[in-house]
């Protein structure tokens, strides 16, 4: 799985979005040499203003899904429904064939962030895009078991 099948990445420097730059900080800075941070140092305590930009999700594998843990306040405002306590396999158009469910599972397999810019797909049109960050977070055993995801909706 090295390739995201027509999904550019850009670097964090290419960001227009303060916040999710932001976000990619606060992920690096909680890093030990290349490998993720571990997940029991991420404190939202850190981060209050990025809060409502943020998605925290659960990773399981054998099927591979991700469940909804946390859903910011931004987030929910600008996408159709609030999927807290959701697997993506239970929303439509968020299953294994779809472009978000294999992001996941790209950073989660990785070890390795992905950043880049979504279609803005919700119920707000005046935005024009979007740029996000999915960032994975290792138990102590070094697997990912969380993925962080930094939305950001901005005008053209």
């Amino acid at each position: 799985m090295d390739d995201l099948g027509g999904i550019k990445l850009i670097q964090a420097s290419e960001l227009n979005s303060g916040i999710v730059r932001d976000a990619v900080a606060y992920w690096q800075s909680k890093r030990s040499g290349d490998a993720p941070p571990l997940s029991d140092t991420f404190d939202p305590l850190e981060v209050p203003r990025l809060l409502p930009h943020l998605v925290l999700k659960d990773v399981r594998r054998d099927p591979w899904d991700f469940r909804y843990r946390v859903v910011g306040t931004t987030v929910r405002e600008h996408s159709r429904h609030n999927w807290t306590g959701k697997w993506m396999s239970e929303v439509g158009g968020q299953g294994e064939g779809s472009t978000v469910f294999r992001v996941m599972r790209w950073v989660s397999e990785g070890r390795r962030p992905a950043i880049f810019r979504p279609p803005y797909v919700g119920p707000h049109k005046e935005f024009k895009y979007c740029e996000a960050a999915v960032m994975p977070w290792c138990d102590r055993q070094g697997l990912v078991d969380r993925v962080l995801v930094a939305v950001d909706f901005l005008m053209a």
